[in-house]
């Protein structure tokens, strides 16, 4: 009888958590076809059930492209249903900006749309897809049985800037070299002077370089300056300006610029990250990934300073 009390207890409770609402996006409309819908900041728990990311929707003459669609197949859905609320056109193409299953989870939402990424990311997803639906699984605590992992239809390759029209709109799809993460994906619309930049770009959170490459990030950062754009659009946060953009690139420079001088000083990471300023990230969301970063950015400049030590004729 104990069993089957407890057994009811875990149903009951599931189907509750099951049963909680999603966090509403907030929707900013930025012109007549450009719509940003804003997630909340939080990684992803039980109280935001896997929805923590932004997503922007462009509406075209005859459909609409939707960029980062969340991180399971409700969230997906949950968002659409945002979606119908500003346009009644279909939604035929969902762009993936990167592999984490934050951002592109979701696609199967979407039936029917073509799905478009990097060609890195969509490789990554074949390869760490399931690993990443197990992980957003455990931090919302329950089974994902709708969400599978769906990899792009139409993909670009590292260096490319291809412009092209979807839908009588002009897009750049512009895929650096691997800044966040391998394979990311950035979305220019030159005519509305909007950058949507998943998480090269992120507003209000500490930037995460686990999967990173920080020298290439911060060039990329310089290119986005470069940019004729009004409006950046982040993976997760509000809404950023071109100052905002500098900030973060200053940031992320001086960060790597300390843990460059730890490193050749001879310190250990504990060492490196006791001597950093961290005044601008410590009290931001998700502040616990800066150890992480410390250890990824250590680790890149140890692989550089072993380049850069090997006699000629190895190198060769």
């Amino acid at each position: 009888m104990r069993q089957i009390g407890l057994f009811i207890t875990l149903v009951v409770a599931t189907a509750a958590l099951c049963a909680q609402p999603f966090p509403e996006p907030r929707a900013i409309r930025l012109n007549e076809r450009v719509h940003v819908l804003l997630g909340p900041l939080q990684h992803a728990n039980p109280q935001n059930q896997g929805y923590m990311v932004n997503s922007t929707l462009i509406i075209g003459d005859k459909g609409a492209i939707l960029v980062d669609p969340g991180g399971t197949a409700e969230v997906g859905r949950h968002i659409a249903s945002a979606v119908r609320r500003i346009t009644d056109k279909p939604v035929t193409h969902v762009v993936n900006t990167h592999y984490h299953g934050d951002h592109y989870l979701g696609n199967q939402a979407f039936d029917g749309a073509r799905i478009i990424s990097s060609e890195l990311c969509r490789k990554m997803v074949r390869e760490t897809g399931e690993e990443w639906l197990r992980l957003m699984e455990r931090l919302i605590g329950r089974a994902l049985p709708e969400t599978r992992p769906l990899p792009a239809d139409i993909v670009y390759p590292e260096g490319a800037k291809a412009e092209t029209f979807i839908h009588g709109v002009r897009l750049v799809f512009w895929v650096p070299r691997g800044s966040h993460t391998a394979g990311d994906l950035l979305l220019y619309l030159p005519d509305d002077k909007v950058l949507v930049a998943g998480d090269v770009l992120v507003n209000g959170v500490v930037p995460t370089f686990q999967d990173g490459f920080v020298k290439n990030w911060i060039s990329t950062l310089e290119e986005i300056q470069a940019l004729e754009a009004a409006y950046f659009v982040p993976g997760h946060g509000d809404l950023m300006n071109a100052a905002q953009v500098a900030e973060l690139r200053a940031g992320i420079a001086r960060f790597y610029s300390g843990v460059q001088q730890g490193f050749r000083s001879g310190q250990n990471e504990e060492q490196i990250r006791r001597s950093l300023d961290l005044s601008m990230w410590d009290k931001l969301e998700r502040s616990y990934v800066i150890g992480r970063n410390v250890n990824r950015a250590y680790l890149e400049i140890e692989a550089d300073s072993f380049d850069e030590e090997l006699p000629d004729e190895v190198g060769r």
